[in-house]
């Protein structure tokens, strides 16, 4: 298969157009026209995801983060970002990452996180936009079956995304919970917009200790599962989709998460 085929099929399901203007997706290592037998999904490009594109022989990946987010001023194997390229190219191996179109996108990583993962119906976009007549934006808002305590709401988290621990920001009025806010990532700046749209918790990633302590005194509740622990399920949605749509090996590989509870 044609790199091109892939890649066109992608941009007219999650646009470039869609993601945000400091972000950088798109086709970042590679030729249009080379064939692709394989594919390696990944979060984040590390070397060990170069290596184990490799061993597998997979010449295309695919990342939600890109590698490059800035213009570089050279690429040698000096720095970090110059030994990756130069090890993709020697390699043969296409990079291409979906990045803020993805977690914006209708049927993207927020909706996957929400609907597929957690289970939860008729979420609405908690921060909409519009472009070419196209509805998109960040993070999702759910309305619950039943009215859950933030304790539940937490176990369940730790259940179906299967983690050890997550940081929670209790409200000072604790109160059980009928709307949930989501954005994958960091998202903690949404909670006004959150609690604004009658959510009574955000879950997300990154919480910075200001915005936390600013939620708390409003009374309203955060919860951080972590950036990678919001973000992993990326590769099983594109899997998904991939597989829907094209006869080619696929292989999963997330060299994470980069931070360890001791």
């Amino acid at each position: 298969m044609k790199l091109s085929k892939l890649v066109n099929f992608l941009e007219e399901k999650f646009p470039r157009s869609l993601a945000e203007e400091w972000d950088n997706v798109g086709l970042l290592v590679g030729k249009r026209d080379s064939k692709i037998d394989g594919i390696l999904l990944a979060l984040d490009l590390t070397e060990k995801v170069i290596d184990k594109a490799i061993e597998v022989g997979a010449n295309l990946i695919i990342t939600h983060h890109p590698m490059i987010f800035k213009p570089l001023k050279n690429i040698t194997g000096d720095t970090l970002t110059g030994k990756k390229i130069i090890k993709l190219i020697e390699n043969k191996i296409s990079v291409y990452s979906m990045h803020t179109n993805l977690d914006s996108s209708k049927h993207g990583l927020n909706d996957f996180l929400g609907e597929n993962i957690l289970k939860l119906k008729n979420g609405v976009i908690l921060d909409p936009l519009e472009k070419n007549g196209i509805e998109y934006g960040i993070g999702r808002v759910y309305k619950l079956d039943e009215a859950l305590s933030l304790e539940k709401i937490s176990e369940i988290l730790k259940e179906k995304l299967e983690l050890n621990s997550i940081t929670v920001v209790k409200a000072n009025e604790q109160k059980e919970i009928k709307k949930i806010a989501l954005v994958s990532g960091s998202g903690a700046s949404y909670w006004r917009k959150a609690k604004k749209l009658g959510a009574g918790v955000l879950i997300t990633g990154d919480v910075k200790y200001h915005e936390a302590m600013d939620a708390k005194e409003e009374n309203f509740s955060l919860i951080d599962i972590g950036h990678f622990e919001s973000e992993w399920v990326f590769s099983n949605l594109l899997e998904d989709i991939l597989k829907k749509e094209f006869e080619i090996y696929i292989t999963i590989f997330n060299d994470g998460p980069v931070f360890e509870k001791m």
